[in-house]
């Protein structure tokens, strides 16, 4: 068998969008960065292009990128809203982005206008959807 086993984890405490980003609700606003599962399947990550912080978001606007040896990959919003914060520390090592998806390797703090995340995949519905894949 050459099926490659890769191992990630998956935090329970947050939901999941199909495009591999997590949310996870804090003082009425949303951090929100990709799953473990993403950063290893694109593999090292050697850019993060940020928005500046108080940016509107329209729902399915851009958030953010990320750039690999191989893609650049473009994240939209589920949720309009404004940017509260941006992680500036992985535009400086976004190797935190692959090494901490979960912890110091979030993204961008989310302030949504009005949001339902019942769009979203608790981790259970988000391994169940990546066995699909």
């Amino acid at each position: 068998m050459d099926d490659e086993i890769m191992e990630f984890g998956i935090a329970h405490d947050r939901k999941y969008s199909r495009d591999h980003l997590w949310f996870q609700e804090k003082d009425d606003r949303l951090v929100v960065g990709i799953s473990d599962y993403l950063a290893s399947e694109i593999g090292d990550i050697l850019r993060v292009i940020l928005p500046h912080a108080d940016t509107e978001v329209d729902e399915e606007q851009s958030l953010f990128s990320l750039w690999t040896a191989d893609e650049k990959l473009t994240f939209p919003s589920p949720f309009a809203g404004t940017l509260a914060e941006v992680n500036g520390e992985v535009e400086i090592n976004p190797e935190l982005v692959n090494d901490s998806p979960y912890d110091i390797g979030w993204i961008i703090i989310l302030d949504p206008h009005d949001y339902d995340m019942e769009n979203l995949l608790d981790g259970d519905e988000y391994v169940d959807f990546l066995a699909e894949d």
